[in-house]
């Protein structure tokens, strides 16, 4: 069944918040040509903005895609605020071109998140998600997954470590939160229970962040927890479907300036591992029980203190990062991948422009005699341009069995080698 995939990142932003154009601008608007890397055969991805042919070219060959007029949709009309539900649903013809396109009664709706917006998208259409029941997410039951005060919540009832800390749902209560932290933590995590990727948190001691607070907090559900003395970060992933919970890999974070920037799988120390993938099953049995399908993605904290435990952090019900890579790998390499060792980077620096000329850049290097950069279908191991150039940087992903290639690899891409 052909999918109709509908981008809608920014609806991982609150859109009351004074920074969510901002955000939208900076970071939502440049992210849709990774979502190529979901696409299937017969698929086709609805998008605001254009992908760049060179960079299309090369997934559709890689992936055996249609052509771009098939696989790519663009629409101009953008809603005030943006978002990609409204703005398709605005404007007329759009609209009757999208249901022209999927008129045979056969397509699906594959969203980034699902919410009341894709819900109201899918019925002007006539389609489905085929994922959670359009009306628990109608009633708001992916947002409050994705909520990280209700998920600590529960992660707590089925006894996973959690950040120890208090709520506040005002100015007033999340200065006298801050206050009462101050007394037992030398630094304070802020976060802001429905923003994702890091663009809510705020840490720094009290004195620091109570002088900043008024113009940080916009309103909405605050968490107040000692900032962590981390050794790392995991992220987990699961997929959930009518009949069971899947549980797919652990990969270690790796971030840039407070921002995820990618991921080094498998996560590296195997009691850690281990324990996050026991987890990760009890959450995901938990809520494929309750109606939610789709992508669960989990965040963990390791301390320095006890670098083996896992913390839950918050749970990303939606496509995610690591799981567009993995996908692209499901559909590329075939099972084997989960065998592989992944190093995935994203605003790699570079001076080049356009994607063919990082092709030209890296298709003639090779490690002891391999080909480092993929370029055709079919490949066993290799580096994948998985977003062009924008503003002096770009994204990619190196796939190997060995891991010695993977981490050379990366560093040849990164121009450290």
């Amino acid at each position: 069944m052909p999918r109709l995939w509908v981008a809608n990142a920014e609806e991982a932003l609150p859109e009351d918040d004074p920074f969510y154009a901002h955000n939208v601008a900076t970071k939502t608007m440049r992210i849709f040509p990774r979502f190529m890397l979901c696409l299937r055969p017969g698929d086709c991805l609805v998008l605001p903005t254009q992908v760049p042919d060179d960079f299309a070219d090369y997934i559709i060959h890689l992936l055996q895609l249609q052509p771009k007029s098939q696989c790519l949709f663009r629409f101009n009309h953008l809603s005030e605020p943006y978002t990609m539900a409204d703005s398709i649903l605005e404007c007329d013809e759009t609209l009757n071109a999208l249901k022209k396109k999927t008129e045979n009664g056969i397509w699906k709706i594959e969203p980034f998140i699902e919410t009341p917006r894709i819900v109201r998208l899918a019925r002007a259409l006539g389609l489905t998600t085929q994922l959670t029941h359009m009306e628990l997410v109608w009633h708001g039951m992916i947002n409050v997954l994705n909520d990280k005060g209700s998920f600590k919540k529960l992660a707590a009832t089925l006894n996973i470590p959690t950040v120890p800390g208090l709520e506040a749902s005002s100015l007033p209560e999340l200065k006298n939160a801050i206050k009462a932290s101050a007394a037992k933590y030398n630094e304070i995590m802020l976060r802001k229970v429905k923003y994702a990727g890091g663009a809510g948190n705020k840490h720094g001691k009290s004195a620091e962040l109570l002088k900043d607070i008024s113009s940080w907090y916009s309103g909405g559900k605050v968490l107040i927890e000692p900032f962590l003395n981390l050794n790392s970060v995991a992220g987990s992933l699961a997929y959930l479907d009518a009949d069971s919970a899947s549980f797919i890999g652990t990969d270690k974070q790796v971030f840039k300036n407070g921002g995820w920037t990618g991921f080094a799988y498998p996560y590296p120390e195997e009691k850690g591992r281990m324990r996050v993938q026991e987890y990760t099953e009890r959450l995901a049995e938990a809520m494929q029980l309750s109606g939610a399908r789709g992508y669960l993605n989990l965040d963990w904290a390791f301390t320095k203190e006890d670098p083996c435990s896992p913390i839950a952090l918050e749970c990303n019900f939606r496509s995610n990062g690591f799981g567009y890579v993995t996908e692209f790998a499901e559909k590329y390499f075939g099972p084997s991948w989960r065998n592989m060792s992944i190093a995935c980077r994203e605003s790699i620096e570079t001076k080049e422009t356009a994607t063919a000329a990082l092709i030209n850049q890296f298709k003639g290097r090779k490690i002891n005699g391999r080909p480092l950069l993929i370029t055709e279908p079919g490949a066993s191991e290799g580096a994948v341009i998985t977003a062009p150039p924008f503003e002096g940087g770009f994204s990619a992903t190196v796939f190997s069995h060995d891991p010695e290639f993977t981490e050379l690899g990366l560093k040849i891409l990164q121009g450290k080698a």
